[in-house]
């Protein structure tokens, strides 16, 4: 089976979720209010061509829905939409998606992290098609929606430069970081890959590339080391040197690991010496790397304990 390797191997793992999501699993009630706000400007053939997909992104007091976001698609064609409870307890359309964002997809769905830590939820909408989700990133401030996606434009058209993204945090400071693909690519077997997954960083302006990696893979200590088994290729462009970044558990010290072993094509690259329970990062540089590697990691510790995983190259994109 040929590889789609850049959304099955290089964004591999657990991402990181942020606070706690507002809605955990959509609500009928809640369906119904978003299906009957279903636009227009789409047109699906049948029943079941009409897809929408919601999460709530702010409640009251009491805990009701009082803000969601929605998308929607006809199969082909997608849309946004913010959707806000007015004084009458009704829901009403306050924000929809401008002419010019390119959203296609046979369906969607939509997950909500804070992102900057502002207290308040921003939504990732992933609209699938048939060999990558295309995702957007939004955010709500009150008044109207505003779009953080890098984004590529053709003529007055903006499509998204973001394949299956993913929410990490690299860094245990600031904002999320979120990797992505740009390109899905089928490699015959020893094919080298030409496109590294990337890293993007919350601006100003929204979300920009920060660099390039090979490789960014979660792992957590209840999982057999049999199934902690990982596959990242090389990119042709890549050059040395190479390094393995280890992100041990979450910025305010908790489910970390009291121990790891990483394997990388049969050679030890981090020892149980390199990570304990005090350790947050450990980076190592790695000597050699082939066109198809394999990661398997042994990891001791609680069963909620986790890390992260970069293999990253020194190229300049």
């Amino acid at each position: 089976m040929k590889h789609l390797v850049l959304l099955t191997s290089l964004l591999c793992g657990t991402a990181f979720v942020a606070g706690t999501l507002v809605a955990q699993a959509p609500d009928a009630a809640l369906q119904q209010v978003v299906d009957r706000f279903y636009p227009e400007r789409l047109h699906p053939a049948t029943a079941d061509e009409r897809h929408a997909c919601f999460e709530v992104i702010e409640t009251n007091q009491a805990k009701e829905p009082t803000l969601l976001i929605a998308g929607y698609t006809d199969r082909t064609i997608g849309a946004v939409r913010v959707l806000r409870r007015n004084a009458g307890g009704a829901f009403e359309v306050v924000a929809d998606n401008p002419d010019t964002w390119v959203l296609s997809g046979t369906d969607c769905g939509i997950r909500v992290d804070d992102l900057d830590f502002d207290g308040r939820q921003e939504a990732i909408v992933y609209f699938r098609g048939g060999r990558a989700s295309s995702g957007w990133i939004f955010k709500w401030d009150g008044a109207k929606l505003q779009s953080l996606t890098p984004t590529r434009s053709n003529g007055n058209r903006e499509s998204s430069l973001l394949l299956g993204p993913i929410v990490y945090d690299l860094e245990h400071k600031g904002p999320l970081s979120v990797v992505a693909a740009r390109v899905v690519e089928q490699l015959a077997p020893g094919q080298q890959a030409r496109n590294p997954a990337f890293v993007y960083r919350l601006g100003p302006s929204g979300y920009q590339m920060e660099r390039g990696i090979l490789g960014i893979m979660g792992f957590r200590a209840d999982v057999d080391p049999r199934g902690n088994q990982r596959v990242f290729n090389f990119v042709q462009d890549s050059v040395p040197p190479w390094t393995i970044r280890v992100i041990n558990g979450d910025r305010s010290g908790k489910n970390r690991v009291t121990g790891a072993s990483i394997i990388i094509n049969e050679q030890e690259v981090i020892t149980a010496q390199d990570v304990n329970e005090r350790t947050e990062f450990t980076t190592k540089v790695l000597k050699a790397l082939t066109n198809v590697n394999h990661l398997t990691a042994t990891l001791t510790g609680p069963g909620e304990a986790y890390i992260t995983v970069l293999i990253e190259d020194s190229t300049k994109r």
